[in-house]
């Protein structure tokens, strides 16, 4: 799992296996694109995946405590396939 952000704005994933990547995302927000400093340097992440601490918090401590994905909020998976 990873998180970044702050001041209220984070972008958060996990990956198992490194094969596919799912990204919390609040879809109440659109694909307008926000300004988010994610490990030292400002990014640009659509606003339905900058989501509040309090969903932050809730993915990190299952995922910290279970090593699983919580159920209750909101995940978009996405494939990565890499050429061999």
């Amino acid at each position: 799992m990873a998180v970044g952000g702050g001041k209220g704005k984070y972008v958060v994933y996990l990956t198992f296996v490194k094969e596919s990547f799912h990204y919390l995302v609040d879809p109440s927000k659109s694909d307008i694109e926000e300004s988010v400093i994610v490990g030292g340097q400002e990014g640009v992440y659509p606003a339905k995946s900058c989501v509040d601490l309090n969903t932050t918090l809730k993915a990190a401590k299952v995922f910290a405590e279970l090593g699983a994905m919580e159920e209750s909020v909101i995940w978009e998976k996405d494939e990565v396939f890499e050429r061999v």
